[in-house]
């Protein structure tokens, strides 16, 4: 039975060296698949907490979130999600999201609290059909947007925000639509919410989110549209002999 099952493992392995393995991205500090629970993919546990009317529906890649406009997922500040990690350091948000427009005027794709206004929000706006990356800088300040007539009702789309120290780009299924110049924010960030808060709310449905700790680049943000799990690297092929070790054990 141990030859058996040592033979199966061998020609696992193989084919997995051939094929390539999932492997994990050391900048993802977050990765929530919504695949009916709110649990992070990442490796870094930080697990959101879901609010107010949510149910679980057919998404973008297996399953999604429905958010009804009280609902949000709500992330405490963690070492790897921490409070300044939109201040100046790079980033990206990656999400697909797909609003029935039944939110506020402007929708929360991403909020940062707490209720301080002007704290790092990725927003959506119904009415002009445009995204907004805003923060303190001073005050609360427009930090990069597009042009509306992007963001559409009841349609899904990918939509990313990244800031590289140099400059802040927002992109629409791939495609950069903003482009501004960087500018460091206030940070002390003490939660995050995905979807909306207060006054200004999200309805409809999310998945596939991910936030990291470096900016993609455009390759890497058309990449990411394929789903993250595709977007993730493979593990090496020099793994092979360490991992048949351990099985002989």
């Amino acid at each position: 039975m141990k030859l058996f099952t040592l033979v199966l493992a061998a020609t696992f392995l193989l084919m997995s060296a051939t094929l390539g393995i999932t492997g994990e991205d050391p900048d993802m500090v977050a990765y929530f698949p919504f695949e009916g629970d709110s649990e992070d993919a990442s490796g870094n546990e930080n697990h959101g907490k879901i609010e107010g009317g949510s149910k679980w529906v057919k998404g973008k890649f297996g399953d999604a979130i429905h958010l009804d406009a009280t609902a949000y997922v709500e992330l405490q500040v963690s070492d790897s999600l921490h409070g300044d990690i939109f201040k100046a350091d790079p980033f990206t948000i990656s999400a697909w999201i797909n609003p029935n427009f039944e939110g506020t005027t402007w929708e929360h794709i991403w909020r940062s609290l707490p209720g301080a206004s002007g704290h790092n929000t990725f927003f959506l706006n119904k009415d002009q059909g445009l995204l907004s990356w805003r923060g303190q800088v001073g005050g609360w300040t427009v930090l990069c947007q597009s042009d509306g007539g992007i963001v559409e009702k009841d349609k899904w789309m990918h939509v990313a925000v990244t800031g590289d120290g140099d400059k802040f780009k927002i992109y629409a299924d791939g495609e950069n639509v903003a482009e501004t110049d960087f500018q460091e924010t206030r940070g002390e960030n003490v939660t995050y919410r995905i979807g909306g808060t207060g006054g200004e709310t999200f309805a409809g449905l999310m998945d596939d989110y991910a936030v990291f700790t470096r900016a993609l680049d455009e390759d890497e943000i058309s990449l990411i549209m394929e789903g993250v799990e595709t977007f993730l690297p493979v593990e090496p092929k020099g793994k092979l002999a360490t991992q048949w070790a351990d099985l002989k054990r």
